[in-house]
Formats: structure tokens, C-alpha cells, sequence
């Protein structure tokens, strides 16, 4: 049986989509021991698929505040000309216009233009809390007028940093980006913000997290390959990973 006493670091998740960080979790005691203690270092959206840090043993989890700084890298596609409201493909459609094909270059200019820092209005439907309660719960309980909910996820604007961004493909409406940026940013509402300089809207219909800090997702497990292995080999065959300290 594996304890505390044998089994301390960091493993390295590729989270598959309809997955919550929480199902990882879960999922990853049932196979180690349910008594020791996990958690991992940053949410990723259940639409969205990639790198995902579970630290395992109490030590690593007092460790994972030192990875909430850390600049991430995504690779995300947007629909432009469709919003909804949870700003992914998820969410109820409440915007919907045929939106004109326009060229390479001017959609390159545009997300270049997005380099540096920018004021962020996060998505209704986010984490962050406003009197105890995560936004996306008080929009869910519907007891906010839409204003109202607008109004809270614009008091919670805060300036990140797009260190880089391109353009890897646009096939109308659809356009793909490669973005790395400061903690704290958005996806969901990058896209948005983008299509808005465009005077439309997109919403996000895949977002991949490749990296985060200097950790890459080509040294991470598939969970569903770590589901399959047996706990008396798991420590053997992911000592890597397990053994990975700051």
C-alpha cells in the first residue's frame, strides 16, 4: 500500500475533455490510497483538454502555491460570429450573425495587436468568487439580472500579459491560435476580445493547455493510460513524474 511516507511530487496529467480537475483527482487516489493527501496547482475547464499538475503527498501539496505565478501556453480555436454565455461551445447561444470571411492578414494584425498587457473582463461563467460564491454559481442560481452579472465580472477586470500569440489557422469562421500568457488570463474571453475588434463575437470551441511554466504536456500521462495500471506498478512506471520537486 502506498502512504505519506513513500510517495511525495508532482504528476503530470494530460486531462482529456469532459474531464473536471476535480475527476482527475478523484480518480488518482482511487488508484494510489485514498488517505493520502492530493491536489493540483490550477483548474482547467471541463471543455478543455492538456496539462494538468497533481501534487501527491502532503509535502508536494504545500509546494503548489509556488505554481500559481507561472505564465501558461494554450492552443485554442474560436467560432467567430457565434457568443454564448459561458463563452464556449458549452454554453446557450446568445448571439448568432453570418459574419464575413475577411483576410489572412488583417485576423494576423489583429491578434498581434493583442501582445502585451490589456485590461481582462473574465467570463461570467468563471472560478472567482464574489461573497463567498464562485460567479459561475451565483449565474447558474439565476437570481441576477444578466446586468447584474456583467456588472460583477466587470469589477473583477484585471490587467494581464499576452507574451506572445499567432495565428496558426483560420478556416472561416473558425481560427486557431498559439498563446502564452501571464496567470490569470482567460481564454474564453481572449477569443471574445479578439472578435471584438472585429465588431462580432466568437465563442471557444477547443482549448488545449500545452504548458505551464516549463513544464510540457509531451512529459505528461494520459489519464486514461494511468487508469489502467495497477498501484503496485504505478510508482515504478511514473517515478519520474512522482519524484519531480521545485
Amino acid at each position: 500500500m502506498l502512504n505519506e511516507n513513500n510517495i511525495n511530487g508532482f504528476l503530470l496529467i494530460n486531462k482529456p475533455i469532459n474531464y473536471s480537475s476535480y475527476d482527475c483527482i478523484r480518480i488518482i487516489k482511487r488508484i494510489i490510497n485514498k488517505k493520502i493527501k492530493i491536489g493540483h496547482t490550477g483548474t482547467l475547464d471541463n471543455f478543455a483538454q492538456g496539462l494538468l499538475i497533481i501534487a501527491i503527498g502532503r509535502e508536494s501539496t504545500k509546494k503548489i502555491s509556488l505554481f500559481l505565478n507561472a505564465d501558461k501556453e494554450y492552443i485554442a480555436t474560436g467560432k467567430l460570429g457565434e457568443l454564448t454565455d459561458t463563452l464556449d461551445h458549452t454554453g446557450k447561444i446568445i448571439k448568432s450573425e453570418n459574419f464575413n470571411q475577411i483576410p489572412d492578414i488583417k485576423l494576423t494584425d489583429i491578434i498581434n495587436n493583442f501582445k502585451g498587457e490589456y485590461a481582462q473582463t473574465p467570463p461570467i461563467y468563471s472560478a472567482l468568487k464574489f461573497q463567498g460564491k464562485t460567479l459561475y454559481k451565483l449565474a447558474r442560481e439565476k437570481k441576477l439580472s444578466e446586468q447584474e452579472l456583467e456588472k460583477l465580472a466587470n469589477d473583477k477586470k484585471r490587467i494581464v500579459n499576452i507574451y506572445n500569440i499567432e495565428l496558426l489557422e483560420y478556416k472561416h469562421p473558425n481560427f486557431t491560435i498559439k498563446v502564452h500568457v501571464s496567470k490569470g488570463t482567460y481564454i474564453r474571453s481572449l477569443i471574445n476580445d479578439i472578435a471584438e475588434t472585429l465588431e462580432t463575437h466568437a465563442t471557444c470551441y477547443e482549448l488545449l493547455r500545452t504548458k505551464i511554466g516549463d513544464l510540457d504536456i509531451n512529459s505528461a500521462i494520459k489519464l486514461e493510460n494511468l487508469k489502467s495500471i495497477e498501484v503496485h506498478n504505478m510508482l515504478h512506471e511514473f517515478l519520474t513524474f512522482l519524484q519531480y520537486h521545485l
